[in-house]
């Protein structure tokens, strides 16, 4: 069984043209929309562009939005912890500063601790024990809403950092702190 390459729906082998879409399959796909062996096989981008090479080039270069393999196979769990609060300050003290995909996640993971801390001042929560707005429901209802947003963008910085993506988080990214 084949998988059309335009919509993603299991097509029969055998099949010339996808049911759902009409898209062509192309000819040579082998089981689960593999080539045969000996072949290079296919990979999908985001847009449903065919690309014979994943995420490098046929050079050998690195395809746009994606950092190197093995770069984020080495600096991985430094990159994670860059989003997770305080951890931020062991890859930016002990990290690989020759990493260009470790420097881009502390850097995001900075803005999101700092925000963090910022909301959490405005939210009544305090900083070193001292609680600033702790009477002004405004600013109380406004940290808790930026705090739930640094911890989204938290999320998605972990998902990109473990995919190796290489993608500026909404507003964060504007950000350039390293």
């Amino acid at each position: 069984m084949a998988y059309c390459v335009k919509c993603g729906a299991k097509v029969d082998d055998g099949i010339r043209f996808c049911p759902c879409c009409g898209a062509e399959i192309p000819l040579g796909q082998g089981q689960y929309g593999q080539q045969g062996q000996g072949q290079d096989q296919q990979y999908y981008d985001h847009g449903g562009q065919q690309s014979q090479y994943g995420q490098q080039g046929p050079y050998g270069q690195q395809r746009e939005g994606y950092f190197h393999p093995e770069d984020v196979r080495a600096n991985k769990v430094m990159a994670v912890l860059s989003y997770i609060g305080i951890l931020v300050l062991v890859p930016l003290l002990a990290g690989n500063k020759s990493s260009e995909y470790l420097r881009h996640h502390i850097d995001q993971g900075l803005v999101i601790w700092i925000g963090s801390l910022l909301a959490d001042i405005l939210s009544g929560g305090g900083f070193l024990g001292f609680a600033f707005f702790s009477s002004v429901w405004p600013l109380e209802l406004v940290g808790g809403i930026l705090s739930l947003v640094f911890f989204i963008l938290m999320i998605v910085g972990i998902v990109d950092a473990c995919r190796g993506v290489r993608r500026e988080l909404p507003v964060v990214g504007a950000f350039k702190i390293l």
